[in-house]
């Protein structure tokens, strides 16, 4: 079976496949061109465990996220720069209770909580762009930051999850921009000069 194969017959993305193929959760084998390829047994077999139910999405972006965070490319990024330990600390606060709004809220729902989290969403947003901020961290670079970490939660999400953890995160972004809009030196760019009005 082809990669899009396995995919649909999981109802998985294709990153959360290759991982879990790395991690020797499902057997892969390689065709001569470089190509995954997997045995419907092996599929079917995974299927029948239950495997793909344990699959716990938070546990998934977490693994992600670390993984990244410990390439150089990243560790040398500037929003990456501008934290000591204490603010490293902070950030893995935001970040966890970003993960709970994303993966465990249920916008089409009938519990008529949509309006409740789209609200602590963006009230998340706003108190990660005011830590940011206070900081010196330029909202290029904290924009930066928040969406190198949505996108690890977008790759380990099931695709029937991704709209919903698009439009939290979404909030939380309006959110972010919104702190940085209300500070009273938003005329200023990160260098320092002022920008045309």
């Amino acid at each position: 079976m082809s990669l899009g194969e396995v995919c649909r017959a999981l109802e998985i993305n294709e990153a959360t496949l290759r991982q879990w193929a790395d991690r020797g959760r499902l057997p892969v084998y390689r065709t001569p061109g470089g190509h995954r390829r997997f045995l419907r047994e092996d599929v079917d077999a995974l299927i029948g465990r239950n495997q793909v139910a344990e699959a716990d999405p938070e546990d998934l972006a977490l693994e992600r996220i670390r993984r990244k965070l410990s390439q150089a490319d990243v560790s040398a990024q500037p929003w990456m720069e501008s934290f000591q330990e204490e603010g490293r600390d902070r950030m893995r606060l935001f970040g966890r209770r970003l993960l709970s709004l994303l993966l465990h809220n249920d916008l089409d729902g009938r519990s008529g909580r949509k309006g409740e989290t789209m609200s602590e969403t963006h009230m998340l947003g706003h108190e990660y762009g005011s830590e940011m901020a206070m900081r010196g961290v330029p909202l290029n670079d904290s924009v930066q930051a928040f969406l190198f970490f949505r996108q690890a939660v977008v790759e380990a999400v099931q695709p029937d999850r991704l709209r919903q953890v698009v439009e939290i995160s979404d909030g939380v972004l309006v959110g972010l921009v919104d702190a940085y809009s209300a500070r009273p030196d938003t005329t200023k760019d990160n260098t320092g000069a002022g920008l045309p009005t």
